[in-house]
């Protein structure tokens, strides 16, 4: 195992596990890897599913549980733990770099451990933006420590690259989460109606709600909106619970206390990646504000009605509507989404590039990659 490259995975919760499996599945079958996958945060909470034993079920050897997650969440004291575990880890497993996704705090703190315990980071999905949460500037921080950028698309790689990140160490790999399309262990429909216990008739919305971290309106006020459209609009909701972001609560609390008695309405705090493909693949919109609907949702032919500024910033396609936080607004659009195919038609928006898998593209960029160089970095002015 000594040539192997041993790369540690931290996974925080439902929220990158979708992005990683891929990743994960092919490092765990790939002999020049020596995978340490590190599961923590909201996988080991009672309060949110305790998707560790999903991921157990994937049968990968899980080297370190980072129990980090206070309950309730405190986000500066989990940001606290995490990087007292992510430095306790490093050292235990002593990997070559470690593999991190995207923008949550918790995420930040592992790469300052690794950071401050000089070891190489590898980041995904830089150089988006989300301007109306506080995972903007997580992500963008996350860049500047990381040196080795495996981007979604194009024009996220000349964004890190504006930062100042040498062209040589971006590389344009496409949104792994894609992967999932091509998994043929789905969970049928029937399966999915009997874990539902409702029958999923046409048409099905999908609705995720996060908290508008950087709003000056209530982090209740958008998902008010929401409800009250779909009182409007018949049809079949399955409502997914938020991440442990300040404001997470309210929602959580709110969509569990008015969903009671509501035939047709159905809330899960955990579906797992299978199912939650599987339920892509029968749905006719999704409607929210989470990032799945600006990746996933389009290229699973899902029509997205996105709701307010949470995902400013991000590429859009044919397959989204960006949507005020108003009821009436909402309604409208909710309806024209179901009665009609937004076909997808925008090469900007489309994170396909061959015909491989992206966690194909995303090996073939690690193995290239020097990463016994020098961990200094100069800036690279454009």
């Amino acid at each position: 195992m000594s040539d192997c490259l041993r790369i540690a995975v931290l996974t925080t919760g439902r929220q990158d596990y979708g992005v990683l499996r891929s990743t994960i599945q092919a490092m765990h079958k790939d002999p020049r890897f020596d995978l340490r996958l590190w599961v923590g945060g909201m996988h080991l909470s009672h309060r949110f599913g305790k998707s560790i034993e999903l991921i157990g079920a994937e049968n990968i050897p899980i080297s370190q549980q980072l129990d980090f997650q206070g309950d309730p969440p405190d986000s500066i004291k989990d940001c606290s733990r995490a990087l007292d575990l992510v430095g306790e880890a490093l050292v235990a497993d002593s990997p070559d770099a470690l593999l991190l996704v995207g923008d949550r705090a918790e995420t930040l703190a592992a790469g300052m451990a690794a950071t401050i315990g000089t070891v190489p980071i590898i980041h995904l999905h830089g150089g988006e933006e989300t301007e109306g949460a506080i995972d903007n500037v997580m992500r963008h921080a996350l860049t500047k420590l990381s040196h080795l950028h495996l981007v979604s698309h194009p024009i996220y790689g000349k964004r890190v690259a504006q930062m100042g990140e040498a062209p040589r160490n971006i590389v344009v790999v496409g949104a792994p989460g894609l992967d999932n399309r091509f998994r043929d262990d789905l969970p049928s429909i029937h399966e999915l109606e009997g874990f539902f216990g409702l029958s999923l008739v046409d048409p099905v919305v999908l609705v995720t709600m996060h908290p508008t971290t950087l709003d000056t309106q209530s982090s209740l006020s958008e998902v008010l909106a929401v409800s009250e459209a779909m009182t409007q609009v018949e049809a079949t909701y399955i409502v997914t619970l938020p991440n442990s972001d300040a404001g997470g609560a309210d929602i959580r609390d709110y969509w569990l206390n008015w969903s009671q008695g509501r035939e047709n309405i159905v809330v899960k705090e955990v579906l797992g990646e299978a199912r939650y493909w599987s339920l892509l693949n029968c749905a006719k919109v999704m409607l929210g504000n989470s990032s799945s609907g600006m990746v996933e949702g389009p290229l699973a032919g899902v029509n997205v009605v996105n709701v307010g500024d949470r995902q400013f910033g991000r590429i859009r396609n044919s397959r989204i509507r960006d949507v005020p936080s108003n009821a009436a607004e909402i309604t409208k659009w909710l309806m024209q989404a179901i009665e009609q195919d937004w076909v997808l038609t925008d090469e900007a928006g489309d994170w396909d590039f061959d015909s491989r898998l992206v966690s194909e593209r995303l090996i073939e960029a690690i193995v290239k990659w020097d990463n016994k160089a020098p961990l200094r970095k100069s800036f690279h002015s454009l």
